[in-house]
């Protein structure tokens, strides 16, 4: 039983995420780790101490007569330090204590890297066909100690791909048990001090029909994983979030995370902004790195509105006779308002010129100026959104940076981000949500001036996001 790929199924769209227009642009720089081969596989990667452990079915030192019957390299947990950044140590095996005669790998650690979770064939009896399952081990006196089976395996079905809480206490892992969505599904156990609790199937829409694989906890709550369960058919990389108990809509990964072959084995830097995954986009299984090359804003300020309502009354203003006189103002923008005191709304900043009249009752003609206003409502110098406060889920809501005014330089290129993951770059760009809910959608802008370069400038604004209602036959 190979343990990268379980029965790979080429499935329609049948989940609402999965049907959504690509959401977002790929601001990553993507390289391949020079201790991959392109003879070998070595996948799944997994943080563990200054570097990375990986799986592989590479060929080194005692473990060249280690191979399956049918003549196939077994894979092993191997591991490499990195020096510097992009400078890596010859990969070794990771401990001989965790070397078996069966598959081994891929892998994940606790925080500390105190305890290892690892999948591992576990073999048919009497012609029963071969299994995966979870595995673990504690890290004592230098060595990986205390091996023992994940409670849940079963020789009736697959437990495979761990991915463990930074505490230790949550596993979600990839399984063809009975009673799933599709081929291979996410399940989670928690641990609560002695036992493993039944694994809990994490539902749809994060399982579907097709195979749900490889899945990794980010400290920041993020679920992320592979399917294949999209138009591509082959491995596409997706994340989920938890809002109200519930994992919300996967959303797939920009390219060129993802590509039209096989990418999974994601994990990620607390920050995002860098990490590693797997991907046969060259022939074989290799390992690649990430770094996002989406400006970072430091400050980002919530956008303000120019005020522009005011009260005009005129203190110095004499008695009249009411009765063949009164008082008019002209807001210099066509409105006229009696009285001695004008409560007006403009319609947007500008330059108006205001003044208060005295106007004839019976002619309507303007008998003398009581007070004359050159009056200004100043544009607000700010990264500035426009956008509906109020949207539906699932369909095309558009983002407008036009209005943005900066004096201090001129905007040269406008990034998006849109509160749920996805990112763009351009003036007026259009985005779906799949998930009700609050977004924080911020701007960052970008430019130069005569006095100074990388010019930065940033505001947000939150969104509601409302539940969509198909329109009514």
């Amino acid at each position: 039983m190979t343990m990268r790929r379980i029965g790979i199924i080429v499935a329609l769209c049948t989940a609402a995420f999965y049907c959504l227009p690509a959401q977002g642009q790929g601001f990553y720089d993507v390289s391949r780790l020079p201790f991959t081969t392109n003879n070998h596989d070595e996948f799944a990667p997994a943080y563990y101490r200054q570097g990375l452990v990986y799986t592989s079915n590479q060929r080194r030192g005692f473990l060249v007569s280690r191979m399956t019957s049918e003549g196939e390299n077994l894979f092993n947990i191997y591991y490499t330090a990195q020096r510097a950044p992009g400078n890596w140590r010859n990969p070794g095996v990771l401990s001989k204590s965790l070397v078996s005669n069966y598959h081994d790998g891929p892998v994940s650690f606790t925080a500390d890297g105190s305890r290892i979770f690892f999948t591992r064939n576990i073999p048919g009896r009497r012609g029963q066909t071969s299994r995966l399952g979870i595995f673990m081990a504690e890290y004592s006196s230098g060595e990986w100690t205390d091996i023992v089976g994940f409670p849940h395996n079963s020789s009736d079905y697959n437990t495979t791909h761990p991915g463990v809480s930074e505490d230790g206490n949550t596993l979600y892992f990839a399984s063809d048990m009975p009673g799933g969505y599709g081929g291979m599904d996410l399940y989670v156990s928690r641990f609560d001090g002695q036992n493993w609790s039944a694994p809990e199937n994490l539902g749809p829409p994060v399982n579907t029909s097709g195979d749900e694989v490889f899945p990794y906890i980010h400290p920041g709550g993020r679920l992320y994983f592979s399917s294949d369960n999209s138009s591509s058919g082959s491995l596409d990389l997706f994340y989920s979030r938890p809002a109200d108990g519930k994992w919300q809509s996967p959303l797939r990964l920009p390219e060129p995370l993802n590509s039209q072959a096989d990418d999974f084995g994601f994990i990620a830097g607390k920050d995002l902004r860098t990490g590693y995954f797997s991907s046969n986009r060259e022939g074989t299984d290799n390992i690649y790195s990430f770094l996002s090359t989406f400006p970072v804003f430091a400050r980002c300020d919530s956008i303000r509105q120019p005020v522009l309502c005011y009260v005009f009354f005129e203190e110095r203003a004499t008695e009249i006779d009411t009765t063949l006189l009164y008082f008019e103002w002209d807001m210099g923008d066509g409105t006229r308002i009696r009285g001695l005191e004008a409560d007006h709304c403009f319609s947007d900043v500008g330059s108006y010129t205001v003044r208060l009249d005295v106007v004839d009752r019976l002619t309507g003609e303007r008998q003398y100026n009581v007070a004359f206003y050159p009056f200004r409502i100043e544009r607000i110098r700010q990264a500035y959104i426009i956008s509906a406060d109020t949207i539906y889920s699932g369909r095309p809501a558009t983002l407008d940076a036009s209005a943005t005014y900066l004096e201090e330089f001129e905007p040269g290129g406008y990034y998006w981000e849109t509160g749920d993951g996805a990112q763009y770059e351009g003036e007026i760009v259009s985005h779906y949500y799949s998930e009700p809910g609050i977004y924080r959608v911020r701007l960052g802008v970008t430019g130069d001036s005569p006095l100074a370069v990388d010019q930065k400038a940033c505001s947000f604004k939150d969104i509601i996001v409302i539940e969509n209602h198909p329109d009514p036959d």
